[in-house]
């Protein structure tokens, strides 16, 4: 939709990928705020295993349903294995690049997650999207970005649940979580335009930058 300044995306996007994921938030929420268990415990972490595997039952099965055939080499299969186990061992070295980097120059380590750590951790998503967006598959590159959300609110979570991970800053916990969940209500609200046309204006992508 080059004509309307549109971000176009397929409306199915909204009950497959998006919507279920604030349901992953809301889960966590209910999990870890509460003052009465708050925080992460065994049990927790078990729970949001569950809930990622129905996420990803409820995305291929309404795929499958609604969405085009796509016939995959064993080539493609093997490429896309090794791409993700690079961008997982990328991601683990580049944490561990910022600690240090946290460490040498001093400051908190909550600083330091927000403004380094964070951003860092974000590079090999950003180079991912943009790759898979440049070749025109614009749908899969922003809902690769919630795919990859649910992974973090639910698996990573799942080492923390085991040791019983307590929240230290409650006020930066729930700020957090709020604004997480956010981005899929904001997706959800802003891809409908009309009846035949689905996607993001300009001034949505503002607003999805300025929050």
């Amino acid at each position: 939709h080059l004509d309307a300044n549109m971000l176009a995306l397929n409306k199915r996007s909204v009950p497959v990928l998006s919507l279920p994921y604030l349901g992953i938030i809301a889960l966590v929420a209910i999990l870890t705020i509460p003052k009465a268990w708050r925080g992460l415990q065994p049990v927790d972490g078990w729970i949001m295993l569950g809930a990622y595997a129905a996420f990803l039952a409820h995305a291929i099965i309404r795929g499958r349903k609604e969405g085009e055939k796509v016939k995959w080499t064993q080539k493609k299969i093997w490429l896309s294995i090794a791409g993700a186990i690079a961008i997982a061992a990328g991601a683990f070295f580049i944490v561990k690049a910022t600690e240090n980097i946290v460490s040498a120059l001093g400051i908190s380590q909550i600083v330091g997650g927000l403004f380094i750590t964070g951003i860092m951790t974000t590079a090999p998503e950003v180079f991912k999207t943009w790759s898979v967006v440049k070749g025109g598959e614009v749908t899969a590159g922003t809902t690769s970005v919630i795919a990859d959300n649910a992974i973090t609110m639910t698996v990573a979570f799942f080492p923390l649940a085991l040791v019983s991970t307590p929240v230290q800053d409650f006020q930066l916990y729930w700020v957090n979580l709020a604004f997480v969940g956010l981005m899929p209500l904001l997706y959800s609200l802003f891809v409908h335009q009309s009846k035949d046309l689905h996607g993001f204006s300009r001034w949505q992508v503002f607003v999805f930058d300025a929050a």
